[in-house]
């Protein structure tokens, strides 16, 4: 079985701060990033020419039209990105959705929709010994915003070995 993903905007902007945003289409087969998406990494001037140039690699499609929110997932309120992430998922059930918002990450759980956040790709990139370590670009996202209980991120880094000491 092939890795194939639906992603939102905050992994792509987060690997992208710590220089990691290949780590997506190295991880996996297809990338789908819907065009909600596309249109609010956009919106960031800073971040455009570097998002824009990763959006054309092969492995990369962006949806050319917007995606229709199915009816399950617009009762949660979630923002267009997301609900178009977890909409994509939800009727391509081959996709792992691929976003870190935690409204959208209950309304994934709830409908049995795969996912995995911007953590879970470092933790990934390791198992696959893409990266020697996880922690070091873990408190690297934690330096560009990324916001999680350290309590969590060191359980989540103790499945690879590793932990975090944050001062």
């Amino acid at each position: 079985m092939s890795d194939q993903w639906v992603c939102n905007a905050s992994p792509l902007i987060l690997l992208k701060h710590i220089g990691r945003l290949r780590l997506l289409t190295d991880l996996c087969d297809i990338l789908v990033v819907p065009k909600g998406v596309v249109n609010e990494i956009l919106k960031y001037k800073e971040e455009a020419p570097t998002l824009e140039a990763f959006l054309t690699s092969p492995k990369v499609t962006m949806a050319q039209s917007d995606t229709t929110i199915e009816p399950a997932i617009a009762g949660w309120d979630l923002g267009k990105g997301e609900s178009e992430v977890l909409s994509w998922a939800l009727s391509h059930p081959e996709y792992e959705a691929i976003l870190d918002d935690l409204s959208a990450r209950k309304c994934a759980r709830s409908l049995g929709i795969p996912l995995r956040g911007t953590v879970g790709i470092i933790l990934l990139a390791k198992k696959r010994s893409y990266i020697p370590k996880a922690a070091p670009l873990i408190e690297s996202l934690i330096d560009a915003g990324l916001r999680f209980d350290i309590k969590w991120i060191n359980e989540a880094l103790e499945l690879v070995g590793e932990s975090l000491k944050l001062d």
